[in-house]
């Protein structure tokens, strides 16, 4: 309960996710700390120990006796022998699950075991963003749209001629316009059970049976139930200077183009619509023109004034003087502007006039000009937290000096990542501080805790191997495994270092109260090992879109408890005898140091 009751405070976006598997978790386990006291104890009372089986289960008692005599020989002649060879080269021991340890970190970091923080399941449903470039018809938005459908029922064809009898892969489609240059393409596949490709698959085979569409700005296909929301890469530029911002913008999405792996990159500021670009020219204050004047009449001139307004039952009309619909579809019309006198002046004499494209949209942060940049990344070629690495530690610095006026940041999932990891991070220390906390007290001792909660990294090595053997990307969610994990670790070595302490009470060596402590402890170990893996394997076969949020976990829990009881028989017998050590070499120097 210790190890999960600080995820309760963690807040952000995914504060319900991990707070409603804390509470679940401490309250199951609360109520089995209530059976194992107060419940087990009376079934326990009527337990017949001793007594002849029945005819018809006597196979059953020959079973359990030969598993136990086989179990015993084993712990005999294969286990202790071991354990004693192991304790007699400890160091080496040790080395030796620090250098696992080591291979695993580096799994991750090569990207030989994937990591995703934010889960990225396959849902029922594949949706399609359409984005068209500003000025593009409604003709052009029907178009696309009908290209994207046609797209993707021809997927869905091609799929039913390849897969005769089933149900395809599409039940529905369905979509809707946001606005003239937006839509929506929404399709609902059938049950997952029912078919051969997951969402992803059929996402990726869609988007390549679409391929580039003209007069569009921005389309993202995606399948996924991204716990992180949005694009997985979100990066922001912003700055005072536009031009800088810009040119900035477009190097960072160039170079994320270069990423295997990468795509549906997005600027956020992209090109707009063509317009008028109108710059002042310096001898335009001496006839007391600004720039706000020269646009106060454009806009006069094609958008209007309004001169009045009048009342027509319960609609108020406004009256707007402006230029005729001929002069307004004509440049020529700005060729004259009035001076604060009243008279009139070529336009090109104050100012220069040119064409140009504006922005699509200008978006503020902190009230500076911001940029943003998204792409979506494909988990089996790249990972979204390695790319961003690699992007900060490489490219930024050589970008921001080349354009001083611009700072970088995070946004969207990818600084939602950066604010949980932190505050997950600080609740697994403060676990960390509760479990020693508990552990100490009934010890008694300051250093025995620190040897079991020493395993508690250990078990990472055997999630690892979990993950890389079914293809799954680590996650947050592997991180609450890795949690539970941590509890049943600790637990099993606590009783270990309780019987070895047993032992020490009782006047054994401490090699003596070693190999006792792990021929008394070893059967219960291997059994909840077993247990929890057999009780958690048909999970890791699960193919719904439900199971996949849970596999993860189970995938952390299952093959890390299993590595987990080689930690515990093995690694922490030797930990404790090293302790044993230093204890004797510093009761060997205090007394040189004395006596110098």
């Amino acid at each position: 309960m210790a190890a999960f009751a600080p995820f309760l405070f963690v807040g952000g976006a995914a504060a319900p996710f991990f707070e409603s598997i804390a509470v679940v978790v401490i309250l199951c386990l609360l109520f089995s700390l209530i059976e194992s006291k107060l419940i087990l104890p009376a079934h326990l009372v009527g337990l017949q120990l001793g007594k002849p089986a029945k005819p018809r289960t006597a196979f059953i008692a020959r079973w359990q006796r030969s598993i136990s005599a086989r179990l015993s020989w084993f712990i005999e002649n294969r286990y202790l022998p071991f354990l004693k060879r192991c304790l007699h080269h400890r160091y080496a021991t040790l080395a030796g699950f620090l250098a696992l340890l080591i291979i695993s970190i580096s799994a991750v970091n090569s990207g030989i075991a994937r990591f995703e923080f934010f889960p990225n399941v396959p849902g029922d449903g594949v949706q399609a963003q359409i984005i068209m470039q500003d000025g593009a018809s409604m003709e052009n938005l029907h178009e696309t749209l009908t290209r994207v459908e046609a797209a993707a029922y021809e997927v869905d064809a091609e799929y039913r001629s390849s897969h005769p009898g089933s149900k395809g892969l599409i039940e529905h489609s369905v979509f809707y316009t946001e606005s003239d240059v937006q839509a929506m393409f929404m399709l609902s596949l059938t049950h997952s059970e029912d078919r051969s490709l997951d969402g992803f698959e059929i996402e990726k085979l869609w988007r390549d049976k679409v391929g580039n569409l003209p007069n569009v700005r921005k389309q993202r296909y995606y399948a996924g139930t991204n716990a992180g929301g949005g694009a997985k890469i979100n990066l922001t530029l912003s700055g005072a200077d536009p031009e800088q911002l810009t040119l900035a913008a477009a190097a960072l999405a160039e170079k994320l183009g270069q990423y295997n792996g990468v795509f549906d990159i997005y600027n956020s500021q992209g090109a707009g619509s063509r317009e008028i670009l109108i710059g002042l020219k310096p001898n335009a204050s001496q006839l007391g023109i600004s720039l706000g004047d020269i646009a106060r009449q454009v806009r006069q001139a094609f958008y209007g004034e309004e001169v009045q307004r009048l009342q027509r039952g319960a609609d108020t009309l406004k009256v707007m003087v402006r230029y005729p619909i001929e002069e307004r579809s004509s440049i020529a019309t700005l060729e004259h502007i009035r001076t604060a006198s009243g008279h009139a002046i070529t336009i090109g004499e104050v100012a220069d006039i040119r064409l140009g494209l504006g922005l699509t949209a200008i978006s503020r942060i902190d009230r500076e000009r911001t940029v943003t940049i998204t792409a979506d990344v494909d988990a089996s070629k790249a990972q979204s937290g390695a790319v961003i690495q690699d992007l900060t530690t490489e490219l930024m610095p050589q970008l921001l000096a080349r354009y001083s006026g611009v700072k970088f940041g995070l946004g969207g999932a990818s600084q939602e990542q950066q604010d949980l990891m932190q505050r997950m991070i600080l609740g697994f220390v403060a676990s960390l501080f509760l479990i020693y906390g508990l552990l100490a007290v009934p010890l008694k001792s300051y250093v025995q805790p620190l040897v079991i909660m020493a395993v508690i990294p250990f078990g990472f090595i055997g999630a690892v191997v979990g993950h890389i053997i079914f293809g799954v990307s680590i996650s947050m969610l592997s991180i609450f495994g890795l949690i539970a994990l941590a509890g049943v670790v600790v637990n099993d070595s606590l009783i270990l270092v309780e019987f070895v302490n047993r032992g020490r009470s009782e006047d054994l060596s401490i090699d003596e109260a070693l190999m006792g402590a792990g021929r008394q402890r070893f059967r219960a170990i291997l059994l909840t090992t077993m247990t929890t893996f057999v009780g958690l394997l048909p999970m890791l076969f699960e193919t719904s879109t439900q199971a996949q949020f849970v596999i993860p976990m189970a995938l952390s829990l299952s093959f890390g408890i299993v590595f987990a009881t080689t930690i515990t028989l093995i690694l922490i017998p030797c930990l404790y005898r090293v302790i044993y050590d230093l204890r004797d070499s510093k009761r060997f120097v205090e007394p040189l140091l004395a006596a110098d």
